[in-house]
């Protein structure tokens, strides 16, 4: 955990006084950038020239014109190494010079092949601390344009370049960072990337020629038993923008309550995580885990440090749950409600053919649709679940973790009991025999479920899709088959599926911009392309993402379009969703790029799919799919 002494407590000049009236803030919070901060830096010979780099904006900044650039290496208005240098100097030595997470893999700039280097880094490619501790690297390399992937076998003519990968980074320890750079970026004209874990399905974390928000670090978590604010008193959490999600719970169990988060232990909490609404095991009692946020701290595209808040800057706040990630401002921290204790039933348990006991196909499906039938009494009832369906080799199986927060061992089973037993009447054996257990508290429970589940990362070998189905389907006898025949084609043809039974609602009844699909869902599910090597051509690149949108993907957007409810989930989705606008923010967008124009007019804030991000492209050729390998100029 990274805190900063606290050297000063100030903030813009134009502004009003700190927010910690509203609420305390974390040492780095308090450690700011000001004017009289600016003046000292003019006073130093060291970073004299760069002050004007460093001013805040007034709000009124005009966006660059149409098919212009962002500025870029090699350009004649990028940076000199010596704007760099002072740079530096301004941070007190937190930028850093990007190399590609792979280069020991390869004799490039950075050095010669280091064998013994690259054996490590491979071997731990697919696991998620290597890239949350780096400072660039993203979980999936696809989107960084595959310039430097973690390959043992390379020869003296394979390549190392930077590609997708900021040129700079900053470690960030101070909100005063996060200003510095917010304001060199915009007024230098320089493309501005926010990372934190590099958990993102699309790549938004990354970016040709940027320079990056390298947010980890801010690891601070405060619980704050007697937290006031208009609509809420009680239990909540004050979180740092670096957290993540298993944090998150451990911090929850020390205090004795419950606190909504995804399933993937790796997941940043308080940027995209939240920030684009965040599913979790615990919607059917409290909803997504936007809903909970109480306030903000935030850095603007101006270089402002504000609390957004029911009372502050309400629209940011209003946009900044769940209006997407990287979109609006740089969040620093995040305070989040609190909920009960609560207790968890959990069932783990495979279903398909044994060596010893086989099932015909029919009786197969007639299990699975029991279940599928089942998914309006089960999230009735507050549950959730996360399942695969295979077909493997024309093999059937099914691979469930069902998560029953709130019930007993007897509740559940009586839940259950009707698929239970028609998995017995059709005589579906067990490929993995039922794990069941009771926990008193979530974590042991998520523990058990997915708290250990390294779940894959690092590869790039297929793009990710998901639909968002909505209660709809499930509301007549028509509609349910045609959702059903929908699926059954879905699986028979070997496609990818991984599903949830979930009814997120809103019973915090939130106003905010989680997207309207999320309070219509019944279902949620993702699937991937066709798979290819890491190796593959452009050309085949493209066919599996077109096989994806459309012959994958086609079918379900029909089935369940943003007119009747369904959607997509913005942070698990496929980069080049068509109807992205519709289906990843619903009935909000128009609403959301008002605010995104009123808070960063001239554009600073840019990630693919975010609001307004239809104003610009990135130039990065034909790779098959959308990428961040190349430089970002306005449509």
């Amino acid at each position: 955990m990274i805190v900063i002494p606290i050297a000063f407590i100030a903030v813009h000049a134009a502004l009003a006084p700190i927010a910690s009236a509203i609420t305390s803030l974390f040492p780095y919070e308090q450690s700011q950038l000001t004017n009289d901060t600016l003046n000292g830096l003019k006073d130093d010979p060291r970073t004299a020239s760069l002050v004007d780099l460093l001013s805040f904006g007034d709000g009124a900044t005009e966006p660059i014109p149409s098919g212009s650039c962002k500025s870029f290496p090699g350009d004649e208005d990028w940076p000199s190494e010596s704007t760099w240098k002072a740079l530096n100097v301004s941070l007190k030595s937190a930028l850093i010079y990007t190399t590609p997470i792979a280069a020991p893999c390869y004799d490039s700039q950075w050095g010669k092949k280091d064998v013994a280097k690259c054996n490590e880094i491979v071997g731990n490619f697919t696991k998620w601390p290597i890239h949350q501790s780096d400072p660039t690297s993203i979980y999936w390399p696809v989107y960084q344009g595959r310039t430097c992937l973690a390959r043992i076998d390379t020869t003296e003519a394979d390549s190392c370049m930077r590609g997708g990968y900021p040129e700079y980074a900053v470690n960030v320890s101070s909100a005063r960072h996060v200003q510095l750079i917010v304001n060199f970026a915009r007024n230098a004209n320089i493309r501005l990337v926010i990372k934190n874990t590099g958990h993102c399905y699309l790549g938004k974390s990354t970016g040709a020629g940027s320079l990056g928000l390298w947010m980890h670090n801010l690891k601070t978590v405060e619980f704050l038993p007697q937290y006031e604010s208009d609509g809420y008193r009680g239990k909540a959490f004050k979180l740092g923008a670096g957290v993540t999600v298993v944090e998150v719970y451990r911090a929850a169990e020390e205090h004795g309550v419950s606190m909504k988060g995804g399933i993937s232990p790796s997941v940043g909490y308080v940027g995209g995580y939240l920030q684009g609404g965040g599913h979790t095991p615990l919607s059917g009692y409290w909803g997504m885990a936007a809903d909970s946020v109480l306030e903000y701290q935030v850095v603007t595209a101006d270089g402002d440090f504000v609390t957004a808040s029911e009372t502050s800057h309400a629209d940011l706040f209003w946009a900044l749950r769940g209006g997407g990630g990287g979109t609006y401002g740089v969040v620093t921290s995040a305070i989040v409600r609190a909920h009960p204790k609560i207790d968890v039933t959990v069932s783990e348990f495979t279903l398909g053919n044994t060596t010893n006991q086989t099932v015909s196909r029919e009786g197969f499906f007639t299990g699975l649709r029991t279940y599928w039938e089942s998914f309006p009494d089960y999230t009735d009832a507050g549950t959730y679940s996360w399942f695969l369906v295979f077909n493997t080799n024309g093999q059937l199986s099914l691979k469930m973790t069902f998560f029953a927060p709130g019930h007993t061992m007897e509740s559940f089973r009586n839940l259950t009991k009707p698929w239970f037993d028609a998995i017995k009447i059709e005589g579906i054996p067990f490929a993995v025999p039922e794990k069941a257990g009771y926990y008193e508290s979530f974590l042991p429970a998520y523990m058990e479920a997915w708290g250990r589940n390294e779940f894959p990362m690092g590869t790039a070998t297929s793009l990710p899709g998901n639909r968002l189905l909505p209660k709809s389907l499930w509301t007549s006898a028509e509609n349910f088959n045609a959702t059903w025949n929908m699926l059954r084609t879905h699986i028979e043809k070997g496609r990818h599926f991984g599903g949830y039974h979930q009814a997120p609602k809103n019973p915090l009844k939130a106003d905010n911009a989680v997207s309207s699909a999320w309070r219509n869902t019944q279902s949620f599910f993702i699937t991937r392309s066709i798979l290819f090597l890491e190796t593959a051509t452009t050309n085949d690149i493209g066919k599996s993402n077109k096989n994806l949108l459309e012959e994958i993907l086609g079918p379900w957007r029909k089935l369940a379009p943003a007119s009747i409810g369904g959607g997509s989930y913005l942070n698990e989705a496929a980069v080049d969703e068509p109807k992205w606008k519709e289906d990843f923010y619903g009935t909000q967008y128009e609403r959301l790029l008002e605010i995104k124009k009123k808070y960063d007019q001239s554009g600073l804030f840019y990630a693919t799919t975010a609001v307004g991000s239809d104003e610009w492209e990135v130039r990065d050729g034909d790779q098959g799919v959308s990428t961040q390998n190349g430089r970002l100029c306005r449509v």
